[in-house]
């Protein structure tokens, strides 16, 4: 295996990717607490309801980003090492 190559995926990429998931997590439960129908229930249900929901679609946020971020970083080693040759 060739080790010369850059990681695809750094700390520094990971770091950033949590954060701005954990920022989407608050953002979304505090969107869909709107929506939670169990207002009777008391404000920890719908705060639990609203977060259940969110922890899913930030799931999906954080592996499309990471997916994003991986693309990127591949296409530009593949564009640098193709200048490179030429």
């Amino acid at each position: 295996m060739d080790n010369s190559k850059p990681k695809l995926v750094t700390k520094q990429g990971a770091i950033i990717d949590i954060t701005l998931t954990l920022i989407f997590f608050v953002a979304m439960t505090d969107v869909l607490k709107k929506h939670v129908p169990w207002v009777e229930s008391g404000e920890f249900a719908v705060l639990l309801g609203g977060a259940y929901a969110s922890a899913c679609l930030s799931g999906v946020f954080w592996l499309a980003l990471s997916l994003f971020r991986v693309t990127l970083a591949d296409q530009v080693l593949q564009k640098t090492e193709s200048q490179k040759n030429n």
